[in-house]
């Protein structure tokens, strides 16, 4: 039981993590999302992918922290 937590919680630890990159890379204001847009206008691609970038860093932050949690419970 004690290596399936283990490689469990290595697991959430690395997907939580490319999700966090992936939301940030895409995000049209701090990341690569605004160059990669085709005539748009900047002010209104950061204000209309705003919620989707937050909601999908909580998602992948919340991944994370469980990940961690599996890697630092004992079991017995």
């Amino acid at each position: 039981m004690r290596t399936f937590n283990r490689r469990s919680g290595y697991s959430l630890v690395i997907v939580g993590v490319l999700g966090i990159v992936f939301f940030w890379i895409t995000d049209p204001r701090y990341g690569l999302g605004l160059h990669w847009s085709r005539g748009e206008n900047p002010i209104y691609l950061a204000n209309q992918h705003f919620p989707g970038t937050v909601v999908g860093l909580a998602g992948s932050l919340l991944v994370f922290l469980i990940g961690l949690y599996l890697l630092s419970r004992k079991v017995m």
